[in-house]
């Protein structure tokens, strides 16, 4: 018994860094899974789900079929990671904000989870699963869960009292750089729209939305209305070229004009919530 109460109080002390650490790890399974589209290795398993080519182990694999199974592995792990933290968070953070956010990610867990079966067509038993729709599916709820997650380690932080009077303004810098670098890794823009550079572009662009939600959860007062409404404006754009890019409308020339827009004006947004942000004061330590 002496072990558990430790073991809870570790827990419950170190709760929002848990909450920070499944963040990140659901960040790297966000950006694994679109990896793992733009090389389609998703359809290199002969349609078997949860094993890939027939097999529970990596041995034997090729190599893009060794990537959708380490896919599939890391997913796994991470739905227990979710699992714990918000067991984590219920117990450290009852009946708030931070707590029902951690809840939401789990609840929709398992509807991920079927997305991905279904993308893969579970053994071929869902006839066309690995369609562009399908998989766009199963991109939104694994980013509702992310950023479920992301308002969930901000919530945890400020409810520990841990949250700067910089922190929000400094969230906002981080993300306006982090869309100026989304918006230079745009589809054949500058680069070649390879593999890893799409996945660079998610990258920037998930970081991007991260850090301006992150701010946007913090209920500090160091933040104008006006940095406040042009946080919000730019993830309001970020959403929608999100909607154009992965695979919810056909990406033709016009659509990726209308892509490359909403990401120059996610950035102006974020940049002027950057430059208008106020710094000064204490912050409070509770989000509600």
């Amino acid at each position: 018994m002496a072990f558990h109460r430790r073991a809870v109080a570790w827990l419950d002390d170190h709760a929002p860094e848990i909450a920070l650490a499944t963040t990140g790890v659901t960040f790297f399974l966000l950006l694994l899974g679109l990896y793992t589209a733009a090389v389609g290795a998703g359809a290199t398993c002969n349609e078997t789900y949860p094993g890939c080519a027939g097999q529970l182990s990596p041995f034997g694999l090729t190599l893009p079929q060794f990537i959708e199974w380490f896919h599939r592995f890391v997913a796994m792990a991470v739905g227990f990671v979710i699992f714990g933290n918000a067991l984590v968070l219920q117990h450290r953070f009852p009946g708030t904000n931070a707590s029902r956010a951690g809840w939401t990610a789990l609840v929709l867990l398992p509807l991920q989870v079927v997305l991905g079966g279904t993308t893969v067509t579970f053994a071929g038993l869902v006839e066309g699963g690995y369609t562009p729709s399908v998989q766009s599916l199963h991109f939104i709820a694994a980013f509702a869960i992310f950023s479920a997650l992301v308002a969930a380690t901000a919530w945890a932080y400020q409810r520990d009292g841990r949250i700067s009077s910089n922190a929000p303004r400094t969230a906002l810098a981080v993300g306006a750089g982090a869309f100026l670098a989304h918006l230079l890794l745009v589809r054949d823009l500058l680069l070649t729209y390879t593999a890893t550079v799409q996945t660079l572009y998610h990258f920037a662009a998930l970081l991007g939305f991260a850090a301006l939600l992150a701010a946007l959860c913090w209920n500090t007062g160091e933040l104008s209305t006006r940095a406040r409404t042009a946080a919000g404006a730019a993830v309001g754009f970020y959403l929608g070229e999100t909607a154009l890019t992965v695979g919810l409308v056909l990406v033709t020339t016009p659509v990726e004009v209308a892509a490359y827009a909403a990401a120059a004006l996610a950035l102006a947004a974020a940049g002027i919530a950057a430059r208008t942000a106020t710094s000064g004061g204490r912050a409070r330590s509770t989000a509600e």
